[in-house]
């Protein structure tokens, strides 16, 4: 189990060692799941203005994938790593979005909204694009951006010409389909 609040790592209930900057990497990648992170995105994360040799990042792999399952680091060539595991993660917090009587869970990292099927937020309408704007989640915030929609992204009443961040309750507008933010505390493991 991943719990990024408490800063531990279990396997069968039993803490596992790591390393800040191992933990680190798994958290990165874990926030990013299921897409991949560049190695140069993982070195300016885990070394900023830091100079160091590849073989650096190779071992803190390494060491994830002793601490875990080994296949749950996935390498992308020529791009970097992406998790791939199917372990227990404990959240501080969830978010989802309620649409009408539906609340649609947003997972972290990038969360789409259009009328493409494969959008984590599919909205049936003729007002939304088909890539229409995306919540991003982090663990300390989720930003609203719009991609280039014909019909506008609102939060509230102000247009979101640039990433905003919005906050539990917001009600956001996508072309003219209404969504509130909702935040769900004290959640369940999540297998």
């Amino acid at each position: 189990m991943f719990d990024e609040r408490a800063r531990e790592l279990r396997r069968d209930d039993v803490p596992v060692a790591l390393s800040p900057k191992a933990f680190h990497l798994l958290e990165l990648l874990i926030e990013a799941r299921p897409n991949p992170v560049t190695r140069e995105t993982l070195y300016a994360a885990l070394w900023p203005d830091v100079i160091v040799e590849p073989g650096n990042l190779h071992g803190l792999v390494a060491e994830v994938r002793a601490a875990t399952e080994a296949s749950c680091i996935r390498t992308v060539h020529r791009v970097g790593y992406a998790f791939a595991g199917a372990g227990a993660f404990e959240d501080a917090a969830r978010y989802s979005i309620l649409l009408g009587k539906d609340e649609i869970p947003l997972r972290r990292g990038a969360n789409d909204i259009g009328r493409d099927p494969h959008d984590a937020i599919v909205i049936h309408s003729p007002d939304v694009s088909r890539h229409h704007a995306r919540l991003t989640v982090t663990a300390d915030t989720i930003t609203l951006e719009d991609l280039g929609s014909k019909n506008g992204t609102y939060v509230g009443r102000e247009r979101v010409t640039s990433p905003t961040v919005v906050h539990e309750g917001d009600e956001i507008l996508i072309g003219t389909v209404k969504l509130r933010l909702m935040k769900v505390d004290a959640l369940a493991t999540t297998v």
